[in-house]
């Protein structure tokens, strides 16, 4: 930074001198070539543990930190306010004080702007926050309830986003970044509320998960394949079910995640017809092909899963069967 920042103590309004030992125990140790015997240098350089920098001038009646970076410069320029009761000021910025009651010593033209931040508060990163304050989180909308996918946000299949739904033509905050199987099917932009009332898979004729895999009651086909997210898989994506309800779809998992759900593994395990189940079972990667798809019960709270079946099977077992059961109903 090419600006200069300030530290002064105040005392009816004038400038009153700070302790020399504390800004010797402070700024001493980041000193390049140390601080002399006595008395402070008339200019001298620093360099922090991060390898910041600043050029400080001055004396115990007020310091000129000039050229300073970001990071423990700022931490050692809080650090020597804090003990010696003085103020900083970066250019063109309000001044920080460390108590309210400071602010009748300070000149009348600091004093009404002036911030007020507990020593126990000011830190090198205050002191950046207002040379150069982060704009405030967005609050989103809380999602709809998806009760098949609880955390779309978590999976990847929804995401923040600013741009108005192509659907509804609201900005609702979110959007659905999952497929859309429809013949006039946008390239995306869904916002999850069009998915959850039902009305993207109304206007495009639109499921979006390509089938359930067993039998479950009509109306869960519909809230499953209509009104809720579905997800990216290499293959068509399929919802299993258990105990006669869909399952809810907890996100990609790889051989590391699974270790946690012993009982989606065996899961895994029943689907393999021929050796070597472990070698392909250690080649699933959460983010990469092969990857599995964790489920759980509504239910029961067993787990469930089914994998990529992309590594090619050993020359003298035959290949996979093509996953059975699954149900595209056409809605």
């Amino acid at each position: 930074m090419s600006y200069s920042m300030y530290v002064w103590r105040f005392v009816d309004e004038e400038p009153a001198p700070m302790d020399e030992s504390a800004i010797r125990d402070t700024l001493g140790p980041v000193t390049v070539g140390g601080m002399p015997p006595t008395g402070l240098p008339e200019s001298w350089d620093l360099e922090a543990e991060d390898g910041g920098g600043s050029e400080v001038y001055g004396d115990a009646l007020g310091l000129t930190f000039h050229r300073f970076s970001p990071g423990r410069i700022l931490d050692h320029v809080a650090a020597l306010v804090r003990r010696t009761g003085a103020g900083v000021m970066p250019l063109d910025c309000p001044m920080i004080i460390t108590s309210e009651a400071d602010r009748g010593h300070l000149p009348e033209s600091l004093r009404a702007e002036a911030l007020v931040v507990a020593p126990g508060a000011l830190t090198g990163r205050t002191i950046q926050l207002v040379i150069s304050p982060q704009p405030e989180p967005r609050r989103r909308p809380a999602l709809p309830p998806f009760p098949y996918h609880p955390s779309p946000v978590a999976t990847g299949s929804v995401t923040a986003s600013d741009e108005p739904c192509v659907c509804c033509g609201q900005e609702n905050g979110w959007v659905y970044t999952g497929p859309v199987h429809a013949a006039d099917a946008p390239d995306g932009g869904i916002c999850p509320y069009c998915i959850a009332l039902g009305k993207a898979a109304q206007r495009y004729d639109a499921t979006f998960a390509d089938g359930i895999e067993g039998d479950v009651p009509e109306d869960v086909v519909t809230k499953i394949l209509r009104r809720t997210p579905g997800f990216v898989a290499r293959q068509s994506p399929t919802w299993l079910t258990h105990c006669g309800d869909g399952a809810e779809f907890l996100g990609r998992a790889g051989a590391k995640e699974l270790d946690e759900y012993p009982d989606a593994v065996d899961h895994l395990r029943r689907q393999w017809p021929h050796d070597g189940f472990d070698d392909y079972l250690g080649s699933l990667d959460k983010d990469d092909q092969p990857t599995a798809y964790l489920f759980r019960c509504r239910v029961c709270a067993t787990h469930l899963a089914y994998a990529d079946l992309t590594r090619r099977a050993p020359r003298d077992a035959p290949h996979p069967p093509p996953r059975s059961n699954s149900v595209n109903n056409g809605l």
